[in-house]
């Protein structure tokens, strides 16, 4: 198995963002992190809250930047074609009252409550396998992607 080997699961879904594969115009800003699909803790197969939590290397936004940031799950887990033309099976907006500080480190995170809830499987309306983009409301292209998997 490829990735990080010393993280626990915490259930839900898991989508790694890193730095758009494929853009239509200049490059944005790197904006990396993590955003997970989940319940708080409740173990269903249904998610409710989205947590976004950035890289420690990402410095070119912060948790604020957030209330102007869009979540876009696609139909598919395409990465070979633009973003833009992906079509869209859900959108999230960030937009959220506080940012939340986790252990030592004061990784701030961003939690939010889903518009509507998601199923966390493959298939049919499920979210896994998925391609997820992190727009900005003033950007045209994404200013972060990657798949969704199971945490």
């Amino acid at each position: 198995m490829c990735g990080d080997h010393t993280r626990q699961s915490c259930g839900g879904a898991l989508a790694v963002l890193s730095l758009p594969m494929r853009s239509t115009r200049s490059m944005p800003p790197t904006m990396a992190g993590r955003l997970i699909f989940h319940d708080c803790g409740k173990g269903s197969s249904t998610a409710t809250h989205l947590t976004f939590t950035p890289d420690e290397s990402t410095t070119t936004h912060s948790p604020t930047d957030a209330d102007s940031w869009v979540v876009a799950i696609h139909e598919t887990g395409d990465l070979t074609k633009s973003a833009i033309i992906s079509p869209f099976l859900h959108r999230f907006s960030m937009t959220q009252s506080h940012p939340t500080s986790q252990d030592d480190r004061q990784v701030r995170s961003i939690e939010v409550p889903l518009t509507y809830p998601v199923k966390i499987e493959v298939g049919s309306d499920g979210i896994i396998g998925r391609r997820v983009t992190l727009w900005s409301q003033h950007a045209t292209d994404p200013i972060a992607e990657g798949v969704i998997g199971y945490n």
